[in-house]
């Protein structure tokens, strides 16, 4: 193993010295140093080596000292659904900055593991497939589907690569019941939390109606506004309504109970909890929430990296672009509903972000890189917390007032795999 005098110091090595070097999460070999007068601080790697773990696609590798053994990397890989996956081009970003970098980074797929020689048949670069390379000492989960994520074989390739050693972030996607549960056992979160309740009934409801307008109700599992209803109080009954594909229907009830009923006809009320709705702050006419994007960086600390306003479509009763909200600029939409308080209202609106981001860390026992936060903002200035979510979509970004936060974001989840892999840096 060929190293420069300023690289052997650097590692505090000598010449001569047997180390052993490790690629990954768990492929090591050995072998002796040797001094090259060239360059003030560089290793060489013999040529097999460079072949079987695909280096020579890299320029500038890191090095880092554990003992008696050499860390080369970080090695990063970016598990996603195939090669159809819908956030391809993101994913083909965050190659390309890793790159850069000098991380061994590449995208794959579960069914691209070798179980028995624990390498990976990744994708190195747009349109190149290489097998054999070494697992990855850290892995970013985007698999973007809870159906998905939930099939066994896809459950037994994690175990099996914690068990090797890999730290897997976004470890998968949140119960909405188990979440607020965890985040109300604290004290100075509960301001953030809106009134909610696990398995509605009509009693419930009724007490709820009768303190708010209206209330939500979510499915625990669901994602992207998918099977959410809302029950409001008419001057004479009820209404509800309910999305279904892109379109948002409605139906009246003169009795809660028929509401009810009508709600849950094909619905477990176990898989729902009801939230109270808001005094949402509005733009244009249109109530509006903030995607709130949040990333751990290279020092294992979060970020706030966007703020987005979203204004529902008139009548609509999601936040999501495809149910027909459209973003706002975040100065317009915090000038326009706060006036002179407006800077104090977008702090209070990160500081909310900070608190409920760094208790998720107690959620999970394996890491959490990234949420997507739905905070929406009274009238009266006060953030309460809508959802989170564990992996949050990337159509957002299409927008171009967004295109600095989809580059910090994507440089942001590379940067926390190197950190976990141990090649961070310290805060500041």
């Amino acid at each position: 193993m060929v190293f420069s005098q300023g690289a052997l110091e650097r590692i505090g090595a000598s010449e001569g010295e047997h180390l052993t070097f490790q690629i990954g999460a768990c492929h090591r070999f050995s072998g002796k140093t040797a001094v090259t007068p060239e360059r003030s601080a560089s290793l060489g790697l013999p040529a097999d080596v460079f072949d079987e773990y695909g280096l020579a696609l890299v320029d500038g590798l890191h090095v880092r000292r554990e003992g008696d053994t050499i860390h080369i990397g970080p090695t990063i890989g970016i598990m996603c659904s195939g090669k159809f996956d819908p956030e391809r081009r993101h994913q083909q970003g965050m190659l390309a900055y890793a790159h850069d970098c000098g991380y061994i980074a590449y995208l794959f797929a579960p069914e691209d593991y070798n179980w028995a020689s624990n390498t990976i048949t990744g994708e190195t670069m747009a349109g190149h497939r290489q097998p054999g390379l070494p697992l990855p000492s850290a892995i970013y989960n985007r698999i973007h589907t809870r159906s998905e994520e939930q099939k066994l074989r896809v459950g037994a390739v994690k175990n099996r690569m914690r068990a090797l050693g890999a730290h897997i972030y976004n470890p998968g996607f949140f119960d909405k019941w188990e979440v607020h549960e965890h985040l109300i056992q604290g004290q100075k979160l509960r301001k953030y939390l809106p009134e909610t309740h696990r398995a509605p009934t009509p009693e419930l409801l009724k007490r709820i109606l009768a303190r708010h307008d209206s209330a939500y109700l979510k499915p625990v599992d669901g994602r992207g506004g998918k099977f959410l209803m809302r029950l409001s109080k008419l001057e004479r009954g009820y209404r509800l309504q309910w999305l279904t594909g892109l379109s948002c229907l409605h139906a009246d009830f003169v009795q809660l109970q028929d509401a009810f009923e009508f709600a849950f006809s094909h619905a477990s009320v176990d898989q729902y909890l009801v939230q109270q709705s808001l005094d949402f702050s509005a733009f244009d006419g249109r109530a509006v929430d903030c995607r709130v994007q949040m990333h751990k960086d290279i020092s294992g600390t979060w970020r706030c990296l966007m703020i987005a306003p979203r204004a529902r479509a008139h009548g609509g009763i999601s936040s999501q672009l495809e149910q027909g909200a459209d973003l706002v600029d975040p100065e317009a939409y915090f000038r326009n509903a706060y006036g002179k308080q407006a800077a104090d209202v977008q702090a209070a609106v990160e500081e909310c972000a900070f608190a409920i981001a760094n208790c998720m860390d107690d959620y999970h026992t394996s890491p959490i890189g990234e949420l997507g936060l739905d905070i929406g903002v009274d009238k009266g200035g006060c953030p309460k917390l809508l959802e989170i979510n564990a992996k949050p979509g990337r159509m957002i970004f299409l927008d171009p007032r967004h295109d600095e936060a989809r580059t910090a974001t994507l440089q942001a989840s590379i940067d926390y795999g190197a950190y976990l892999s141990g090649f961070g840096r310290k805060a500041g």
